[in-house]
């Protein structure tokens, strides 16, 4: 019975993230931009494929494609997205390095957040290394990681989509 009804919220979770937009920001369904990757259905072609399949990862704690997708020359041994979990609620790429026969990347890029009932922003900029045919994620600097002040219900949503904070985020 517990079983069966895991199966069955696993399985409404699983089609309310299907027919949603991808957290990455593409504009595209998560089914066809980074469930495939997160899936290990197929490998992301660009560094900047990785970093957005790893932030929607972080999204919806997918620990092990994280560590997956890791250079083994930097990677902890685990990561625990349960213990202290944080609402993803935004990813902004300003630049991107890293395609076709590069054999290394850079992705500067802002994501935001709700921690605890406080927005934030993680400003940094990642390197990676095409290794063996595919994009690992190495190291990452941080540029800024700062609280946003506390956000209005009729302002702007942090998250980047235009729309009012009451509508958007804040609903």
């Amino acid at each position: 019975m517990i079983g069966s009804l895991y199966s069955m919220t696993a399985g409404l979770f699983n089609t309310m993230v299907l027919s949603k937009q991808c957290p990455c920001g593409s504009q595209k369904l998560f089914s066809d931009c980074c469930e495939p990757f997160i899936d290990g259905l197929a490998t992301p072609p660009t560094a900047e494929s990785l970093m957005r399949s790893r932030y929607s990862a972080f999204v919806v704690q997918e620990s092990e494609y994280l560590l997956s997708s890791w250079h083994p020359s930097t990677r902890p041994t685990e990561i625990n997205l349960e213990d202290d979990p944080i609402e993803w609620i935004g990813l902004e790429i300003e630049t991107s390095r890293g395609e076709g026969s590069d054999q290394q990347g850079e992705v500067t890029f802002k994501a935001r957040f709700n921690h605890q009932g406080e927005i934030g922003e993680l400003y940094e900029k990642s390197r990676f290394v095409h290794q063996d045919g595919r994009w690992f994620y190495l190291d990452g600097e941080q540029l800024s990681n700062e609280k946003i002040k506390k956000v209005g219900r009729n302002s702007l949503c942090p998250c980047g989509s235009r729309k009012k904070y009451k509508r958007c985020c804040g609903g």
